[in-house]
């Protein structure tokens, strides 16, 4: 939960845009990434509104791609854990 910080490591406050990428098709969303560090990263939406991430995702920036799991959502805010 976003009130709850059960982070193992400190992440420095950012604003790098990037993509979320979902679902057997591929779909792309853009978001700003807000916090990051190796473990995970927290990201907000920043087009699309309403909807809802779950499971496996791909975070796409510039130097590449990570695959990562989706452990919470409030809003158009996601909290992101790198599995790769």
């Amino acid at each position: 939960m976003p009130g709850i910080d059960n982070r193992r490591r400190e992440r420095p406050r950012i604003a790098i845009t990037a993509r979320i990428i979902h679902g057997p098709m591929r779909e792309s969303h853009a978001v700003v990434i807000r916090n990051m560090n190796e473990g995970g990263a927290k990201v907000r939406l920043t087009a699309t509104r309403g909807v809802r991430f779950s499971g496996r995702v791909a975070l796409q920036l510039a130097a590449g791609e990570r695959d990562c799991a989706v452990v919470w959502q409030a809003g158009d805010e996601l909290g992101l854990r790198f599995l790769t």
